[in-house]
């Protein structure tokens, strides 16, 4: 085991060695650039190296503050150079390169001020790789090669400060991505991997990493706090008319299968996507990933966020086009059907007081089958150049059944049995859903003053029958067990009905400061009828007035706000104070009581972002907030669905509210090709809702809910990136993550304080040799450390070691091989949960056709047979060790078609869109 990570790690050290040998020796391309007129230096222009058979794209650099370039790496071959300045006509040069040239000093170029025809010039469109905006980190994907037929996920994980989770998740800058848009337009509501998991990576032209405000502040240009990861990809213009799509079919050893089809047709404003597919290879998601993806994204099969074993099915259509003038509309409709059979062991070690400790080993099987329909809609009609209206609304139903058993034993200090039991719960549940917005925005003659009014409105329900039967022994002090069973039907009948309205009113005060006024009203009914009936001879009529409960809460609240934005060159800032005037009434129907609380609280808002440059910026942030206690947790009734981890409501709960910080800052250096972001983060909260959690001697855990302060968290986040030979071919990427946490918790009524610190040092490094090779290495190490004030004696530290190693390699006649190897490590848990496993796939391909539309691929999935997933929890009171049932080995033979038929007359391979032929000189080495 211990032979393969170190040939890992030797592997990865001597690719980074040789690349940066090559680096070092390979040809160089120099110049100085001049303005014709004046002959002062050009800084910052865009060069690029374009060869001759496609134009292509063979290189990308920009001039540094004196007008200096130098390309490296360029192979032997006929090449145009293209210089080009805001401003300026643009400059080509012929340069043909031959196997001896070493050194090709151009000297110094003139750049003329714009004024001939542009008859005479060719124009070439060169983008720099990543450009840096107030709210948005902009990348252009034709700097970022991938392999014939990819996806958008194989592109998204070569762009710096964007990392792709083991299940789909994408993270920027350590922050999860929420939303996808394509070409400004939702696709498939907000699941970002409906778009990253079936869109091919080559019809993009942009990828927008944007912090997007709420509709109603980019209406204002007044930030209200609301903000949004949100990644757009803007498509390239001559694939915006035509159909493309893929279909995969394939089967393997244990009866393993998946299908997939999707058809997408873009007419310039009009899209149609349909998809569908099933498969039983823990693909929770629809995805092609070059027609599987191997638990469903992750690469071990599942891990941690993907597990048991799941047959999945599901299909959909989205649809987007303008229909008249002023008239957008966006809607699509997925549907899912899901099996789930899972198994999981763990040990928890539960922390009484300084001195006393139990033990609670299970054992644990699920079946369950989830169904869902879900339908989104968005509707934009400008009425006239001064009226707006976006209307989304959104309908779901979701239905399923779960059926699950598990085996306990609890330990006391002495590791002597407490008690043992079986449960057995079987649960069928029914969820409709519909909600939606509406925003009516209104500008003015003069600038900058304007009226808006958001309206939300929501409708929701849950109701759920489960049947819940135990057995459990409790040890008693004369040494003998005691027997207790329980046979119950539980209705459980939850509903409610929002309703909010925001109306905000801006006015220039000043040449540069805008006055926002806003106020907003929210009403908030919920209602949750508990009955329980215990089994009488032949049915459950048998009403159990103690765990029957009829609940009503209402909240309310009223909040008048005032900001005021400032807006200067270089920077803007944003400063503003909300009141917020909180009503809750809580009602106990069945024992006839009611509490009423009201509350005021006080949230300021600041919001600043300064740019240093075009490329480097930073924004600071303040925001106070919220946040209302759930119906679950107030409902004062039990939930003993398990007997020996009972769970109290509590009415008397006050909202929480918090505080919360940021500190970001993005640079992008043109010349040395090197991104770098760092954020910190801090949240600090008041009236936190914890638990309060008794374990009595027979080993039964009760948990009620209450409010605390003195709870906080600082993360601090770090990503730096750069290219080794400054054309996206060889970058390496780090990314450091710290994380502090201060949690306040109860345990038999004694205060804990539980801290909590994790610290991630992760780097990658992606290599591609043209279009024959290409390859990513990383690893990373997790270090985690837990202090408890009353359990000193319970401290923990453990760490967990990732090394990773991708590759894909493109032979002669259609051949390609690839594979990918995860390698595991965890240290610092129980016995038994130490584990280290290497996970491997791999797989060979052959594309058939003269076009290439076809793919035939034989595919292995852990190889050695050594997935596995195993997690560790620390809790205020109690550290868990678990592990859960995943898929392992297997083989697959598929089949796939790809179909690409676009209207563009762009040439294959063409990275920009030239428009107009002219004459160039030529020079020769």
């Amino acid at each position: 085991m211990k032979r393969r990570v170190l040939l890992t790690v030797v592997l990865v050290i001597a690719i980074l060695t040789i690349a940066r040998a090559q680096t070092q020796t390979k040809l160089q391309i120099t110049g100085r650039l001049i303005d014709y007129s004046n002959k002062e230096p050009l800084p910052n222009a865009a060069v690029a190296l374009l060869e001759v058979k496609d134009s292509s794209i063979a290189a990308t650099v920009v001039a540094d503050a004196k007008g200096l370039f130098n390309i490296t790496g360029a192979k032997p071959g006929n090449y145009v150079l293209v210089v080009s300045y805001m401003g300026y006509q643009q400059l080509t040069r012929n340069v043909h390169i031959q196997d001896t040239s070493r050194l090709i000093a151009l000297g110094t170029l003139t750049l003329k001020r714009k004024g001939l025809n542009l008859n005479e010039v060719e124009i070439v469109d060169v983008k720099p790789p990543i450009t840096i905006k107030e709210d948005t980190v902009e990348y252009n994907a034709g700097s970022f090669k991938t392999r014939e037929n990819a996806l958008l996920e194989e592109l998204l994980k070569k762009l710096p400060g964007i990392q792709v989770e083991k299940d789909g998740t994408i993270k920027a800058n350590g922050e999860t991505v929420k939303k996808v848009l394509v070409d400004g337009k939702p696709f498939f509501g907000d699941d970002p991997k409906m778009a990253t998991r079936n869109l091919p990576a080559d019809i993009v032209d942009k990828i927008q990493l944007i912090d997007r405000k709420s509709e109603q502040a980019q209406f204002t240009g007044i930030a209200d706090g609301e903000i949004e990861k949100t990644l757009n990809f803007t498509i390239k213009q001559d694939r915006k008319k035509g159909v493309f799509g893929r279909a995969t079919a394939g089967y393997g050893s244990d009866e393993r299968f998946s299908v997939n089809a999707s058809m997408n047709r873009f007419r310039q404003t009009q899209q149609l996507s349909i998809m569908g597919g099933g498969n039983n290879t823990n693909n929770t998601g629809f995805s092609f990933s070059d027609g599987f993806n191997f638990g469903g994204g992750a690469k071990g099969g599942g891990g941690t966020g993907n597990t048991g074993l799941n047959r999945n099915w599901n299909g959909g259509i989205n649809y987007s086009d303008n229909l008249a003038k002023g008239l957008r509309i966006s809607g699509s409709y997925f549907m899912s059907d899901m099996q789930r059979d899972n198994e999981r062991r763990s040990e928890r070690e539960n922390r009484h007081k300084p001195d006393s400790f139990s033990y609670v080993n299970s054992n644990s099987a699920s079946l369950s089958n989830n169904r869902n329909h879900r339908v989104n809609a968005r509707i934009e009609y400008d009425i006239d150049s001064f009226h707006s209206l976006i209307v989304t609304p959104n309908i779901s139903f979701g239905s399923g059944d779960n059926f699950s058993e598990s085996r306990n034993t609890t330990l006391n200090n002495n590791r002597d049995t407490v008690n043992n039991g079986r449960n057995m719960n079987k649960t069928t549940a029914n969820s409709p859903s519909i909600n939606g917005t509406a925003l009516f925005r209104k500008k003015f003659d003069k600038k900058g003053r304007t009226f808006s009014t958001n309206l939300n409105f929501g409708a929701n329900s849950n109701e759920r029958e489960s049947i819940n039967q135990s057995q459990t022994s409790y040890l008693q002090r004369n040494g003998t067990f005691r027997n207790d069973t329980l046979d119950q039907k539980v209705i459980q009948d939850n509903s409610s009905k929002t309703l909010g309205v925001r109306m905000s009113y801006t006015e220039p005060v000043f040449i540069d400061r805008f006055l926002e006024l806003n106020y907003g009203y929210n009403y908030n009914a919920n209602s949750s009828n508990r009955t329980t009936y215990d089994k009488g001879k032949d049915a459950y009529d048998q009403l159990n007035d103690s765990l029957t409960n009829a609940f009503n809460n209402v909240y309310s609240n009223h909040q008048a706000g005032i900001s005021i934005m400032t807006q200067k060159l270089r920077y803007n800032y944003t400063l503003g104070m909300n009141v917020q005037f909180n009503n809750l009434n809580s009602e106990n129907i069945t024992k006839d009581s009611t509490i009423q609380q009201h509350t005021v609280n006080i949230s300021p808002l600041a919001q600043m972002n300064y740019n240093f440059s075009k490329n480097r910026r930073m924004r600071l942030a303040y925001r106070g907030q919220t946040q209302q206690p759930s119906l679950e947790q107030l409902q004062p009734v039990p939930d003993n669905s398990n007997p020996l981890f009972v769970k109290l409501g509590n009415p008397d709960l006050k909202p929480s509210f918090n505080n919360n910080l940021s500190v970001n800052y993005n640079n992008f250096d043109p010349v040395s090709m090197r991104s770098f972001f760092a954020s910190l983060t801090g949240t600090f909260t008041l009236n936190k809702i914890v638990n309060n959690t008794a374990i009595n001697d027979q080993g039964i855990q009760t948990s009620r809910p209450v409010n605390v302060n003195g709870n906080y968290n600082v993360n601090a986040y770090m990503v730096n990136g750069f290219s080794i030979n400054r054309q996206q071919k060889t970058t390496i990427n780090t990314n450091t993550y710290a994380g502090l946490t201060r949690d306040v918790s109860f345990l038999n009524n004694q205060k804990n304080f539980t801290q909590t610190l994790n610290i991630t040092q992760a780097a990658s490094f992606n290599y591609m040799y043209k279009e024959v090779f290409d390859m990513a290495a990383g690893g990373s190490v997790n270090y985690n450390r837990a202090r408890f004030s009353n359990n000193k004696a319970n401290n923990t530290n453990y760490f967990n070691y990732n090394f990773s190693l991708d590759f894909n390699l493109n032979l002669p006649g259609g051949i390609i091989i690839g594979g990918d190897v995860d390698h595991t490590i965890n240290t610092g848990r129980t016995e038994g949960y130490n584990l280290q496993y290497t996970l491997a796939n791999g797989f060979i391909s052959k594309t058939l056709f003269k076009a290439k539309q076809g793919l035939v691929k034989f595919q292995v999935f852990d190889l050695f047979n050594q997935n596995v997933s195993v997690n560790r929890t620390v809790m205020d009171n109690y550290t868990e060790d678990s592990e859960t049932k995943v898929l392992q080995r297997y083989f697959m033979v598929s089949f796939s078609y790809f179909l690409n038929r676009f209207g563009g007359k762009a040439p294959k391979g063409q990275r920009g869109d030239r428009m107009m032929e002219g004459p160039r000189n030529n020079v020769r080495f």
